[in-house]
């Protein structure tokens, strides 16, 4: 009588551990993403709500949060800033000045929340409130960086490549 013996039957387990380790770090980083906007939705409104009170009003007509999976894009569309005062100290009653923007992108990578980069769409234009604008000025490209945030900015660059400023 010839013995048979049974084959050793493997384990299938270990082939589906490192996919489902994936996936749960893909869910956890996903997850991570969007608490992340969360926090940048709240830090904007928060910074916009400090600004209007010290006299500095900043609205986006179109603001939205991009950029999965490595980077944090805040996106506004129609930017606008009514400047009553440079301080809170100031009286509102100098000539308030109101500048419209097409469109700012500011950009923080998901492993470098200190570096905010920004990018400025033209045209911009210049105008006493409730006037018409008076001034006008384009670029062929505008950026900005500032580094060290949330505190005090370690350093800051502002870059504008051809402007060209016009009175309307």
């Amino acid at each position: 009588m010839t013995e048979h013996t049974l084959p050793t039957r493997r384990r299938l387990w270990p082939l589906f551990l490192l996919p489902a380790m994936l996936l749960v770090a893909a869910i956890a980083w996903s997850g991570f993403w969007f608490f992340s906007v969360a926090q940048v939705d709240r830090i904007v409104d928060s910074w916009r709500a400090r600004e209007a009170a010290a006299g500095r009003a900043y609205d986006c007509g179109d603001r939205s949060i991009a950029g999965f999976p490595f980077r944090l894009e805040v996106r506004c569309a129609d930017a606008s800033v009514a400047l009553t005062a440079q301080t809170a100290e100031q009286v509102a009653s100098r000539t308030p000045l109101t500048a419209k923007l097409a469109e700012i992108l500011v950009v923080a990578q998901i492993y470098q929340p200190s570096l905010l980069i920004a990018e400025f769409k033209g045209p911009a234009t210049f105008a006493d409130l409730g006037q018409p604008p008076s001034m006008q000025l384009n670029w062929a490209s505008a950026r900005s960086s500032a580094a060290g945030l949330p505190g005090p900015p370690q350093r800051v660059s502002l870059v504008f490549e051809a402007p060209t400023l016009d009175r309307l």
